[in-house]
């Protein structure tokens, strides 16, 4: 099977444009609230879509290879037509699945081919799934998960439609070597964290911010009216460096404008900053809380940035 060809066949995204869809839960009076917390990533930081997944997805390849995955793979390109966030991979066969929110099956893939009829039944008697089998069923439902959704897509595509290896139900058979979707799914996992832990992600997307990063004007204004209300913090995952250099950014937009309010450090909006929080077990367990010093850190990331030979 050509590795474009998936292109044609249906997707789990729905058409609708996000701007036409409203999402409600409940009535909520903002004046009633004293403090108002926000994350970094995908909250104020929105990353331009598609060439943050794609990039993503490139890395993710590529750290894939570097672990003895075959280099074929490589030609996969990431389309933004097939993932969307709620889907769940069947670490047992390999399949991703779209089910509601009682587990009932709605939509079944495996790769690219979407399975019909008795296929599924065959896999999932009653076209049910037991949800709160977290060990077999892995829920991807943040904006990160794009690229590992598809990503799981391509590798079953791949090692599905290639001739050297066996089609079995739990996986992949080379000679006397077996890869189960388990340990794919881990090895995916994994290269998720690699991307993000050593940092290629970051330093790519800081190369050109411009590109990866949107860059709303109603940001400072936002938040200024929401610190006059009430206090403000700033929650995490991302490193202080990282962080300082997302966040300048996103709210400096001192040029050619007059209003006082752009001019501010992004510092200055936030009653309290956290960084590196390890979220969720910042939240479930805590962790340990320890003061940044900005000023040594700053002057390390110009260090590095620095040209050689340069005079300070």
């Amino acid at each position: 099977m050509n590795l474009t060809e998936h292109k044609r066949m249906p997707v789990f995204r729905s058409t609708l444009r996000r701007q036409g869809r409203i999402f409600v839960n409940r009535s909520l009076a903002l004046e009633k609230i004293k403090c108002f917390g926000f994350d970094m990533d995908y909250t104020l930081a929105m990353y331009q879509s598609p060439d943050y997944e794609e990039l993503a997805f490139k890395l993710l390849l590529e750290r894939l290879v570097s672990i003895g995955y075959p280099h074929e793979i490589l030609e996969y390109k990431y389309d933004p037509a097939f993932p969307t966030r709620g889907l769940i991979f069947d670490a047992q066969y390999g399949n991703l699945l779209k089910v509601d929110s009682h587990g009932n099956l709605l939509v079944c893939a495996h790769g690219f081919r979407f399975l019909k009829g008795s296929e599924i039944w065959n896999y999932y008697p009653n076209k049910f799934i037991q949800r709160d089998d977290t060990k077999r069923f892995h829920i991807l439902n943040t904006l990160f998960n794009l690229t590992e959704a598809y990503l799981f897509a391509c590798l079953v595509d791949f090692f599905t439609s290639c001739p050297r290896y066996v089609n079995c139900a739990t996986g992949y058979k080379q000679g006397n070597l077996f890869m189960s979707f388990r340990s794919m799914f881990q090895d995916v996992r994994e290269a998720m964290d690699y991307v993000h832990l050593s940092g290629c992600l970051k330093e790519k997307t800081l190369e050109n911010l411009e590109k990866y990063v949107v860059k709303d004007p109603r940001v400072p204004l936002l938040l200024s009216r929401m610190k006059d209300t009430g206090k403000m913090f700033l929650a995490t995952n991302s490193d202080y460096n990282y962080t300082d250099a997302i966040m300048t950014y996103l709210l400096d937009f001192s040029e050619g404008d007059t209003d006082k309010s752009q001019h501010q450090p992004w510092r200055s909006y936030f009653d309290l900053i956290v960084v590196d929080t390890r979220k969720p077990l910042f939240f479930a367990e805590g962790t340990v809380l320890r003061q940044v010093n900005t000023i040594v850190l700053l002057c390390h990331r110009d260090m590095i940035q620095k040209p050689s030979g340069a005079a300070e």
